[in-house]
């Protein structure tokens, strides 16, 4: 879903609010260098669509022990 897009300017494919889907949207609003701030202030759009997620830090836990 997230998803850096070789072109110039490093667009980035991001989730949208239904609210911001209209006439005068621009590619150029959703870059490398904007997406952070977007993600601090609306927050990860895409949590939940997958399911609940997975730990990365207990994931990686279990691995260790088995190794």
């Amino acid at each position: 879903p997230y998803s850096v897009r070789p072109r110039p300017g490093a667009t980035v494919s991001a989730p949208l609010h239904w609210e911001e889907v209209k006439k005068g949207l621009l590619i150029q609003q959703f870059t490398i260098a904007t997406m952070a701030d977007r993600l601090q202030q609306e927050g990860d759009l895409f949590t939940g669509v997958l399911g609940t997620g997975i730990e990365l830090n207990e994931v990686l836990k279990k691995l260790a022990a088995l190794l």
